[in-house]
């Protein structure tokens, strides 16, 4: 395998998702949901004035539809609560205690990028140029997507 099929010298904007969808911390879990399933994506950042407050995700979300007959014991009201509550005070609630988002740089090597994913146990990081502006996303999908067609065809 040469260097650059290991990955030597590729930077986190060769493989980043460019121009991510985005939520404000005010948008409903309802929503949320629906933009991720329209534009088949497990990761959202979510920004306010002030920049990336957070990134939500399917797991995050996953409460809604992951836990059998949860709708079964809910009435109809309950439900509605639940998709129109802001995914701020559900991206929180995840994290009992505030800390820093983790980011990487768009001109960063991949090699930085993964092993920020693997110590902090992401599956995906936000992106951002010089100013700290949201620029993409990188998740461990992409990773593995070019693992499977640049490093995987070993001739």
């Amino acid at each position: 395998m040469s260097d650059a099929s290991a990955g030597e010298g590729l930077f986190v904007r060769d493989l980043m998702t460019e121009d991510p969808v985005v939520v404000q911390p005010e948008v409903s879990v309802g929503r949320v949901l629906g933009l991720m399933q329209e534009a088949a994506i497990r990761h959202v950042p979510v920004v306010d004035e002030a920049g990336i407050v957070g990134v939500v995700n399917d797991t995050d979300l996953s409460f809604i539809h992951g836990m059998p007959g949860v709708f079964d014991r809910l009435s109809d009201r309950d439900v509605e609560n639940l998709l129109e509550a802001p995914v701020g005070v559900v991206m929180k609630s995840r994290f009992l205690v505030k800390r820093d988002v983790v980011v990487i740089g768009a001109d960063d090597l991949l090699e930085k990028a993964v092993d920020a994913m693997l110590a902090h146990r992401v599956r995906a990081l936000p992106v951002v140029d010089e100013e700290q502006k949201l620029v993409g996303m990188l998740s461990a999908v992409d990773v593995l997507r070019w693992v499977s067609d640049e490093v995987l065809p070993i001739e």
